[in-house]
């Protein structure tokens, strides 16, 4: 495995992990999160894809200063880890508010020839304070109330808010065995930090963005606390994208990757042949 720091133009330091060979795949967490929460993907793919995993600016173990917290500039982060370590013909996937991401960076950078094989949008929304019918967003419809109950819960007591976050992930709301690390690495983003970016996520709209995609998009999504009908959130994603295509999880919650990963390897694998 390699592994490192690339220092972007910013000055910021974002960590990657690289391990196995083949066509890149590229995996980038939600908000709160890190690459660490890959671990069962990265071993279930590098024996036929280079899997690299990075912490955005902020969380895990990536640097932590004070300016770039909107997703434009997570992506403009990622796009300058994947030059520095020379990446083409790719498939770049994210999760949660990592999807969003996606879309900014297809925007700025996806027509970058011979870079960008595929897209994939993990469990996502374009839009959170989206009023539309298809968006399952618990903050859907500029639920101000919401927000500012959240960014409270997050000043009031940072470890309970992690603690009941982290619940949430999960279909049953119960963090299952051999996940004890999930915690303390929550914990890694500073609040401060956190509330900064969360509120640009949910003020971002990137719907005007999925009819422009011209590569194949795998679109994945399953019911969870965090998207309590993600699973139709995820089919009107797809039918909006020239190429995309969906499918649906039944018991991983917002985590599906980890609690379903060989279905979600087999997926990945599946749309990577047909590119």
């Amino acid at each position: 495995m390699k592994s490192g720091l690339v220092k972007v133009s910013d000055g910021a330091h974002i960590y990657y992990e690289m391990e196995g060979s083949g066509r890149p795949v590229v995996l980038i967490h939600g908000w709160g999160c890190s690459g660490r929460f890959y671990k069962k993907n990265v071993e279930g793919l590098k024996d036929r894809f280079t899997v690299v995993t990075l912490d955005l600016r902020g969380h895990g173990r990536s640097s932590k200063g004070i300016d770039g917290y909107r997703i434009d500039r997570l992506a403009q982060d990622i796009h300058e880890v994947i030059v520095s370590l020379d990446l083409h013909d790719m498939i770049l996937m994210g999760w949660s508010m990592g999807g969003p991401t996606m879309l900014s960076y297809w925007k700025q950078f996806g027509k970058e020839e011979g870079r960008l094989a595929g897209l994939g949008l993990i469990d996502m929304t374009p839009f959170p304070f989206s009023s539309g019918e298809w968006n399952s967003h618990g903050l859907r419809d500029y639920n101000m109330e919401g927000f500012n109950a959240f960014v409270g819960a997050i000043l009031k007591n940072h470890d309970g808010f992690v603690s009941a976050f982290a619940s949430k992930i999960f279909k049953d709301g119960v963090i299952p065995e051999g996940m004890d690390w999930l915690h303390a690495e929550l914990m890694k983003l500073p609040p401060y930090l956190g509330i900064a970016l969360y509120g640009d996520y949910c003020y971002s709209d990137y719907t005007d963005v999925l009819p422009t995609i011209t590569v194949p998009v795998l679109v994945v999504s399953a019911d969870s606390g965090i998207f309590p009908k993600s699973v139709e959130q995820g089919k009107w994603i797809a039918a909006r994208i020239p190429k995309g295509e969906f499918v649906p999880f039944y018991e991983g919650g917002h985590l599906l990757f980890w609690l379903e990963a060989d279905k979600f390897n087999n997926a990945v694998a599946g749309f990577a042949a047909k590119l």
